[in-house]
């Protein structure tokens, strides 16, 4: 086990990084390591009952990241474990490119419309959003964990997250991973439900990504994940996406 991670592990946190294990160890603590159109992707009706209070930005072009507090609008990230990284545009060189973002851009809004939630693929200019970087592998970034990273916020209180995604997760995989990373920036933990989209999130979950994932409403914390928030057995995962994004 990495001294990092027993560190992780020691305590019940407020301002962890966490991310999705890589597979082949689960002590690694962050989503499991395996799985383009330029337009812009909105969940549900962009109209007055739309949730407006956070958008979700992805950003599939590339993407300087410094050392610091999350914070979207500033290109910095808490999880970084060193000062300055560089994600690379996401599977660049593939020659279908295009349809693997439209892919996840379109699936990331199917499995948001339900609030309706605001994804799209231009930096918003003004208010609170959560980027999701894709791109490139752990050591470029500065990431402990392979495929997938955030920093979890079990109080939800710095609403402009920063999280990441490999190369070489894609699919319905990248699509389910985004969801999870978006919740662990919310301070949902992990689960022990493989359809759940916590499941992995730090913890020996091995999700099954066949399908879209689910959020729990509720759902049982497991009390054996290497990052958890103190005093709750149980969280509702539908309401902490609903708090965070609708007015």
């Amino acid at each position: 086990m990495r001294p990092a991670r027993i560190a992780l592990a020691a305590a019940l946190c407020s301002s962890c990084s966490a991310q999705i294990s890589d597979g082949r160890d689960p002590s690694l603590g962050g989503i499991t390591t395996p799985d383009a159109g330029t337009g812009t992707g909105t969940a549900g009706d962009a109209g007055p009952t739309a949730c407006s209070r956070r958008t979700v930005y992805l950003n599939f072009d590339g993407q300087a990241l410094i050392q610091g507090p999350s914070d979207a609008a500033l290109n910095q990230a808490q999880w970084m474990n060193m000062p300055a990284g560089l994600a690379p545009p996401y599977r660049l060189i593939d020659t279908d490119r295009n349809t693997a973002i439209q892919t996840i851009l379109d699936g990331v809004t199917r499995q948001l419309a339900r609030f309706p939630i605001t994804v799209t693929r231009i930096r918003p200019g003004t208010g609170n959003y959560v980027m999701i970087v894709y791109g490139g592998i752990a050591s470029v970034v500065g990431s402990n964990f392979g495929p997938a990273v955030n920093q979890l916020d079990c109080g939800d209180t710095r609403p402009n997250d920063v999280a990441w995604i490999a190369d070489n997760v894609t699919g319905q995989r990248a699509i389910n991973t985004t969801i999870g990373a978006i919740g662990f920036g919310l301070g949902l933990t992990a689960t022990t439900d493989p359809r759940d989209c916590m499941c992995n999130w730090d913890n020996a979950c091995r999700p099954d990504n066949s399908a879209p994932c689910t959020l729990g409403s509720p759902i049982a914390r497991d009390p054996q994940a290497n990052q958890r928030c103190a005093g709750t057995t149980s969280q509702d995962e539908v309401a902490a996406f609903h708090t965070a994004f609708c007015p």
